[in-house]
């Protein structure tokens, strides 16, 4: 028989009377607290059927593993859905979905039953396995699937973005609707960003078979030197290199010839030429604003409640769920969500721990603060993860606010380390641990090792200290500026907290998530800036007793 945990048997009929009221539910409880598995059985006391909207692939396994143990007594049939590049048969890695051109694939319409009773990834596997055997495709047989699954499971795009929404074509009236690791959506805006860069270019010059493509990208090229600019923040372009009609039509043959012939190989890698038109066709829609980050050219779409809307229709049964989730107010003034709302905050609601525990420690002889950084600060800061590190039981997980001071100050570091690039894998980290007794694991503030992983064997953490190097503020740019107009109208008058202060205290919590994933778990946290001292950060982080040290 399942047993529920104490908080799930206490607010499991509040949330079930709120959603039948036509409540949005947004649920804040820890990592590792059972949020996947109460959410299951809440919404199938609602509805036949539950449509989880998750992140990453990665987060399908949980909702497999506790639709499992549910399975035991219901029968309750489950399936997913994969973009494109993951489960083509003849797609490389790097390829985006419009790069595979499926109206020319033979395999199209040869679809097979899919029945998910292997974990969602190698679920994959297999289907990719097969389906080059028995020639069948296995993208469109994971989407048939949907339409029969009790329980499906998507990414983000798949919700957020109206084309892949209206592609997949269900009825979302008929699902009890559940959005995990909610507190992304403060990024959802990010999903549609689109850049432009040297490299780019370059590659889609080398891609290219029209000798009057190639003369328009060399142009494009001259262009975006003259505008992009290396600085690591977000800096209004307003002379944005142009492509006329003509160039772009031209461009377009050229790309789809190309993708013709990537098909004819088996073999559909990332096609260059197509990411320069979707940027330029979505600068033409006149909601995305370009700038310069880091020598690209980015575009963005500062309005995140034009996503978020969605959460807004009556109809639609929705529950949010995190372990950080942000502040009541927060969610109404920036994510724009104006429906009743019944906002639950787990452990205040039983006043009871649910989540393992942390020391803290502050550090108050250093600062990330713009006016005090220095090579000295940056010493300073490589001497207390040394300091740190020595005194450690297992693997250090180090926080940066960006990877220019995560540069800085891992650069004069010696010890086994793992430091996050682009190219970052979860398997890469895993390596790295194996060979050596303990690793400081440099991440970045929101990046996919401060956030997406879980280093745990035998239902253990393998971290044991979290250090928050300075506090990661989003940089004051002019994309922060467009922002602070926006909410500042929003709520007639400026406001520091919504900007900086929410922002960062999530990253921070979700950082900390990482070595506590059980009730268990114990950790250290080291606060590594004096601004830490501040009351606010104090009670938010819940280290009203911390440890003051100095080098």
């Amino acid at each position: 028989m399942l047993k529920l945990r104490d908080w799930q048997e206490k607010l499991k009929d509040k949330v079930i009377e709120g959603l039948r009221n036509n409540f949005l539910v947004a649920l804040n409880a820890p990592t590792g607290s059972g949020k996947t598995l109460f959410s299951l059985l809440v919404s199938l006391e609602v509805k036949p059927k539950v449509l989880f909207v998750v992140r990453t692939h990665n987060e399908f396994y949980p909702i497999y593993r506790d639709l499992t143990k549910i399975r035991e007594k219901r029968n309750i049939t489950f399936s997913f859905l994969v973009g494109k590049p993951s489960s083509c048969l003849y797609a490389e890695k790097g390829a985006e979905s419009e790069d595979i051109p499926c109206k020319y694939c033979e395999l199209k319409g040869s679809i097979v039953e899919v029945k998910t009773d292997d974990s969602p990834l190698s679920l994959v596997k297999k289907l990719k396995k097969d389906g080059l055997q028995d020639k069948f495709c296995p993208y469109y047989s994971l989407l048939n699937s949907l339409y029969k699954a009790d329980v499906i499971a998507l990414t983000y795009p798949y919700f957020f973005i109206d084309r892949y929404r209206e592609f997949i074509d269900i009825d979302l009236r008929e699902y009890m609707i559940v959005i995990d690791e909610a507190h992304n959506l403060d990024k959802v805006n990010e999903l549609e960003e689109r850049s432009l860069s040297e490299i780019t270019i370059q590659m889609a010059i080398k891609q290219s078979k029209s000798e009057e493509s190639r003369r328009i990208l060399s142009k494009l090229l001259n262009q975006l030197r003259e505008v992009v600019l290396p600085d690591e923040k977000y800096i209004k372009v307003e002379n944005v290199p142009k492509l006329s009609k003509e160039e772009l039509e031209i461009l377009a043959d050229d790309y789809e010839d190309i993708r013709k012939d990537s098909l004819k190989q088996g073999k559909v890698n990332k096609i260059h030429i197509g990411s320069i038109l979707r940027f330029f066709s979505l600068l033409s829609i006149g909601s995305f604003i370009p700038f310069s980050y880091s020598k690209r050219l980015v575009i963005k779409n500062p309005e995140i409640s034009y996503y978020l809307n969605l959460l807004n229709d009556n109809e639609l049964s929705i529950i949010l769920m995190s372990g950080t989730l942000p502040p009541r107010e927060y969610m109404e003034k920036v994510w724009g969500i104006k429906r009743n709302m019944l906002y639950l905050d787990v452990e205040r609601e039983i006043q009871k721990r649910v989540s393992g525990s942390y020391e803290c420690y502050i550090g108050v002889d250093v600062t990330s603060k713009y006016d005090m950084r220095s090579d000295n600060m940056w010493k300073r800061y490589a001497d207390y993860l040394l300091k740190i590190y020595f005194q450690a039981k297992a693997n250090v997980l180090v926080v940066f606010p960006s990877y220019e001071i995560m540069d800085r100050v891992m650069s004069r570091i010696s010890l086994p380390k793992y430091v996050e690039s682009e190219d970052s894998s979860v398997e890469d980290l895993y390596s790295a641990i194996s060979a050596n007794n303990k690793v400081l694991i440099g991440s970045v503030g929101k990046g996919k090792l401060a956030e997406g992983i879980e280093l745990r064997n035998n239902d253990r953490s393998l971290i044991s200290d979290v250090v928050i190097v300075g506090i990661p503020y989003p940089p004051p740019d002019d994309y922060l500026k467009i922002l602070a107009q926006r909410v500042s109208l929003k709520m007639n008058r400026e406001n520091e907290e919504f900007l900086f202060k929410i922002p960062a205290l999530v990253t921070i919590k979700q950082a900390i998530g990482r070595a506590i994933r059980d009730v268990n778990d114990k950790c250290n946290v080291w606060l590594l800036d004096k601004r830490f001292e501040s009351l606010y950060w104090k009670k938010n982080l819940k280290c009203l007793n911390a440890n003051k040290m100095k080098l």
